[in-house]
This record gives C-alpha cells, sequence and structure tokens, in this order.
C-alpha cells in the first residue's frame, strides 16, 4: 500500500498544475473551497455547462478521477511558496452580511437586499473571485478577527455594511483586507425614505464603481512586476474607463473611449471592453457629444460581440436596447432589456429603460425563438428580436 501510494505521488506532482490555464487555475481553486458547479457558476459569472466543460478539463489535466484528488494535489502545491502563480492568484472578495442597526423587520429586510446586490455587482467585475453571498451569510462573524474570517471565506477583501434609519436612511460601507487588517476603503451614502429602491441600484453602482479600480490597483502593486504579463493591465484600462463613464461628462466620456479601446487592442475579446464601448457611444448620442453617423450601428456590434463572448450574460441584451431605443423600434428595446432582467436582475440601471421603452400594449417579455424570417442581412443577435 505504502509503495502504491508513493508511486502515484510520484505521477501526480504539484508541479503538473502550473499547465493549467488561468481560467483552469481559477477553477480550480474554488473546486477546493468545496463549491459546487452551480455555485462555481455564479462566481466566475459562466454557465453551469461551462463550468462542467471547465472541470473535466482541469481533472483530465491533472490526471485525476474526482474533485476529491484535485483538492489534495492544490492544497500540496499551493503550500510551497515557489511557484510565482501563486503570487499573481487573484484574492477573493466576500460581501458580509449587511446590518440593520435598528433591527426592525424592514431594515433587515432592505440590509439584505443590498448585501446581495453588491456581490452580484462585485461579480459582474470579474476581475476578483467573488465569494457566494449564501456562503458568507451563514458564517459566524460575531465570534471571528477579521483576518479569520478572511481565512474561513478564502477571502482577501471582505465587505461590510450597515443601514441606519433616523429622519433619512445611512448605508454605511467600508472594505477592509483581511490579511493586513486595515481599512481600504469607507463611505457613507443618505437618502430619504420614500427614494429608498429608487436609489438603491445607483448606490450598489456607485460603491463599486469606486472601489473596483482601487481594489484592481492595489493587488498589481503587490505582484512581481516581473511575473505580470497577464490581465491586470488590462482590467485597469478597463475599471477606470468605467469610473469615467459614471462622471456622464463629455470630456471623461470621450477619454473612457479611449480607454475601452485601449484595452481591446490588448484583448479583443475582452466582453467588459466591448460592454463599456457601448455605454460610452449611447452616452455621447443622448447627449450631442458626437456625431451621430454610425454610432448606432457601433452600439450594434459592441452588443453582439457582448451577446457572441458572453451569451449567459445581460451586457449584450443590454446594450440591444438602447440600440433599438435610439431607432425608436420601442417594442423591441422592452424585449430586450426584459431579456437582460432575466439574465441578471441586479444589472442596474436596466429597470429605468426598460420602463422608458414599455408602452401600453408593448409586449415586454423576454426574447424568444421567433418564427418570422430575419431582415435581409441582419447581424447575428438581433434575429432573436426581429
Amino acid at each position: 500500500m505504502q509503495e502504491t501510494s508513493t508511486h502515484a505521488a510520484q505521477l501526480h506532482t504539484p508541479g503538473s498544475i502550473e499547465g493549467l490555464s488561468r481560467r483552469q487555475l481559477d477553477v480550480l481553486e474554488l473546486l477546493a473551497r468545496g463549491l459546487t458547479n452551480e455555485e462555481l457558476a455564479g462566481v466566475l459569472k459562466i454557465s453551469p455547462a461551462t463550468v462542467r466543460t471547465h472541470v473535466t478539463a482541469v481533472l483530465a489535466r491533472l490526471d485525476v478521477s474526482n474533485r476529491t484528488e484535485a483538492t489534495a494535489m492544490y492544497i500540496a502545491w499551493s503550500a510551497d511558496p515557489t511557484p510565482a502563480s501563486i503570487e499573481l492568484r487573484r484574492p477573493a472578495i466576500a460581501v458580509l452580511p449587511f446590518v440593520a442597526v435598528d433591527d426592525d423587520a424592514r431594515g433587515r429586510a432592505i440590509a439584505r437586499a443590498l448585501g446581495h446586490d453588491l456581490s452580484a455587482l462585485f461579480a459582474r467585475g470579474c476581475w476578483f473571485p467573488v465569494i457566494p453571498h449564501a456562503e458568507a451569510t451563514r458564517l459566524p462573524s460575531a465570534d471571528l478577527s477579521l483576518s479569520e474570517r478572511g481565512q474561513r471565506l478564502g477571502a482577501s477583501f471582505l465587505v461590510e455594511g450597515t443601514l441606519r434609519k433616523e429622519s433619512s436612511w445611512r448605508l454605511s460601507v467600508r472594505i477592509d483586507s483581511a490579511t493586513s487588517c486595515h481599512c481600504m476603503w469607507n463611505d457613507h451614502h443618505d437618502f430619504p425614505d420614500d427614494q429608498l429602491f429608487a436609489v438603491q441600484d445607483a448606490v450598489c453602482e456607485a460603491i463599486v464603481t469606486a472601489t473596483y479600480p482601487m481594489l484592481i490597483a492595489h493587488t498589481r502593486a503587490g505582484m512581481r512586476r516581473a511575473s505580470d504579463p497577464d490581465d491586470a493591465r488590462t482590467w485597469e484600462l478597463v475599471h477606470e474607463g468605467m469610473r469615467l463613464h459614471a462622471t456622464r461628462e463629455a470630456a471623461a466620456n470621450a477619454a473612457a473611449r479611449s480607454l475601452f479601446r485601449a484595452a481591446l487592442e490588448r484583448e479583443p475579446e475582452f466582453t467588459l471592453a466591448h460592454f463599456g464601448l457601448g455605454l460610452t457611444l449611447y452616452d455621447a448620442l443622448q447627449n450631442h457629444w458626437s456625431p451621430r453617423e454610425d454610432a448606432s450601428d457601433r452600439i450594434r456590434i459592441c452588443a453582439e460581440r457582448c451577446l457572441i463572448l458572453a451569451p449567459h450574460a445581460a451586457e449584450g441584451h443590454y446594450l440591444l436596447g438602447c440600440y433599438f431605443e435610439l431607432r425608436g423600434e420601442r417594442s423591441l428595446a422592452a424585449r430586450a432589456m426584459a431579456a437582460a432582467i432575466r439574465q441578471n436582475p441586479c444589472f442596474p440601471a436596466i429597470r429605468a429603460l426598460l420602463t422608458a421603452a414599455h408602452e401600453p400594449g408593448t409586449d415586454a417579455r423576454p426574447a424568444v425563438a421567433s418564427n418570422r424570417t430575419p431582415r435581409p442581412g441582419a447581424p447575428r443577435g438581433l434575429d432573436r428580436y426581429l
């Protein structure tokens, strides 16, 4: 028996993990934490079918027959501090349960919703793995230190918040490093009671927009620059573009478009860069910051790329809604926005545009396959709406 175990260990050396792709290593790391395929899909923002494909590829690459053996290999490998890829491994984010200070039923419900929405928005950014919110809510955090909570969840950054009701609502949010136990960022937002649901999405989006570039820059600063050939710089470009886009100013919009194009020159299949470019083009048209010629077609092209690269996500449907809305095709815009909501119910701003696009009698059901003949030359992605 001893000889068999020794022989197996020689066959399955930790160094074989070095041959995994970045995405496969992400899958293996989360798999080793005990996440199910459905939870992996939620964290990585991919479909369960794609997760199964990645898991099968990882097991084949490692020449193991099950998750338990793969986990054992990963633990042995990650215990060795020498591989540079350990240092380059992207740290995870966990959104801990938000606390309703006043402890009334409505406050608790709102606090739960805010925590869930923030977790979903952080996951949309995709650079940092996000611990499933359900897992974070099960952690008995009251009896654990900051570093212990981070270790239990496998997260480097912990997001916490409190919700207090006085004359108005006050949401206080902070992000701590579980490694250094330092506060990375904190802020608060005040809003009147009657505007709670109207501003909830905007507040969550503002928090993620403000913190995501800061967390990427902080993480990248700790990497070995000589061993950092991959995607950190591209992600910095994209999230700086998202930050500029959120200011809704003409000069910032033009600068953001330049950043998104620079990111696409580095990685032409970067879905979030296509999405950001489409958003800035839409805002430029809406605010008359740029000529209208061909701009709507460029938005349509960005939408198509998002649908092809991330068919399971909401971004492509959202941009198609913007495209149809600009063309005055309100029924098609409503259907595209409804499809986006179906893909991601936490997607900010969709509901507002859906409301604007929806007219009495308009069919705003999610898009389904149509028996109608597509228009001649209809681009891919649009035929489902035509």
